[in-house]
């Protein structure tokens, strides 16, 4: 065979090559920019957006973007302690027992975990913080695992865990930056700009996944209501 023949192969080679790794680096990315299969598939999921729905909302998973993607872990807002600590173990049983049956507060498939996200103040936590608490491996964490922006009206009004390492948060808030200080006043009681925000929080990844709907005009105390 020719050199300028082999070549040639080569060459088409390559190029078959790139382009079935473009096409796919394609359809990950478009993929990636909308809620997961996984998250639309649980049960969690499906009673929250039916719940929208039956409430005369329209909202629906296809509009859903991703807006954007952070770490969850940060040393100022969590502390970690080793189940070897003296207390350690009794503190963890003891907090454990003390959520159980709690409105808002919801426990993983193991039982070890739970996310609290009440509208309220309580153990050190803001309304707009989410208190995460449970084992992982062989250590405690103790976290603020999510917070929104009071200025937004912002609400957490609902999370379900999809298995002991994943879980999703859903929140309602104004669609205005955390910094934009010029966008103008709109109180709970007012007609105001919302969207839904749907963070998919993965603990083993490190990695906050927030999904955006469509803008919608609605009385946040009235809608509250219905949730």
């Amino acid at each position: 065979m020719k050199k300028s023949t082999i070549v040639l192969i080569a060459a088409i080679f390559v190029l078959v090559i790139a382009g079935v790794y473009i096409n796919v680096a394609k359809e990950l990315a478009v993929n990636r920019s909308k809620l997961p299969e996984k998250v639309i598939a649980s049960k969690g999921y499906q009673r929250w957006i039916t719940n929208l729905k039956n409430k005369e909302l329209d909202i629906t998973s296809d509009e859903f973007r991703l807006l954007e993607e952070n770490e969850i872990y940060n040393t100022k807002w969590m502390q970690v302690y080793s189940m070897d600590q003296p207390g350690v173990t009794d503190k963890y049983n003891q907090t454990i027992e003390q959520h159980q049956n709690l409105n808002k507060v919801i426990y993983s498939p193991s039982k070890s975990q739970f996310i609290d996200y009440r509208h309220e103040e309580r153990d050190g936590y803001h309304p707009n913080e989410v208190h995460y608490y449970g084992l992982r491996d062989t250590k405690l964490v103790d976290a603020r695992i999510l917070d929104c922006s009071v200025r937004a009206n912002c609400y957490f009004d609902r999370a379900f865990f999809l298995d002991n390492d994943v879980f999703v948060i859903s929140e309602v808030s104004r669609n205005i930056s955390k910094n934009d200080l010029t966008a103008p006043d709109c109180g709970p009681s007012e007609e105001c700009t919302y969207t839904f925000k749907v963070h998919v929080i993965d603990l083993n990844k490190n990695s906050r996944l927030v999904y955006e709907s469509k803008p919608f005009k609605t009385v946040l105390d009235n809608l509250i209501k219905q949730l």
